[in-house]
């Protein structure tokens, strides 16, 4: 593979992609046009009404070290579902530098990503950072899943081009 084309700055770049991601959680993309609508979905949150209920998500990156490319990560941007008071704590937060120190939250992860077995409804701790900085998640380590091992152990840079092929063809 000798480049691609970033999907945030239209660039092409060289070498592997090292971050991908939904712009949206599942449900978002399932929903009918009257529920998105509705619902609201920014770069970072998500609000919709499914069925009578109300659902809240927020984006994040589930990283993955790169064990032969040392310090690097690779990085799945992905969509948690949270509870509203979650949701509520980290929005009151989002601008505060201090946002860093909050405590985690518990939340499932809400996009199917390219592996054998299903990503979603994986346990998970959403950890807040600084503001720029997408939130981190963590992944339940109980949960017996390859998705949770690499982000445990880490994958090679072979395992990067398994995923960029899987994911750009």
């Amino acid at each position: 593979m000798n480049g691609w084309q970033c999907g945030t700055c239209g660039q092409q770049h060289r070498g592997l992609a090292t971050v991908f991601g939904a712009q949206a959680p599942d449900v978002w993309m399932h929903a009918s046009a009257t529920e998105r609508e509705a619902g609201e979905l920014t770069g970072d949150m998500c609000v919709l009404e499914v069925g009578g209920e109300r659902h809240y998500f927020l984006r994040g990156h589930i990283e993955i070290p790169l064990i032969d490319a040392q310090g690097e990560v690779f990085s799945w941007s992905a969509w948690v579902s949270l509870s509203q008071e979650s949701v509520q704590k980290i929005a009151d937060h989002w601008d505060d530098p201090a946002r860093a120190s909050m405590p985690p939250v518990f939340g499932w992860l809400s996009n199917e990503l390219p592996y054998d077995r299903p990503t979603t409804s994986i346990a998970t701790h959403v950890h807040s950072r600084e503001p720029g900085l997408v939130p981190y998640i963590e992944l339940d380590p109980s949960t017996d899943h390859p998705l949770v091992r690499e982000q445990a152990t880490g994958i090679s840079l072979h395992r990067l081009a398994e995923i960029n092929q899987a994911v750009m063809g």
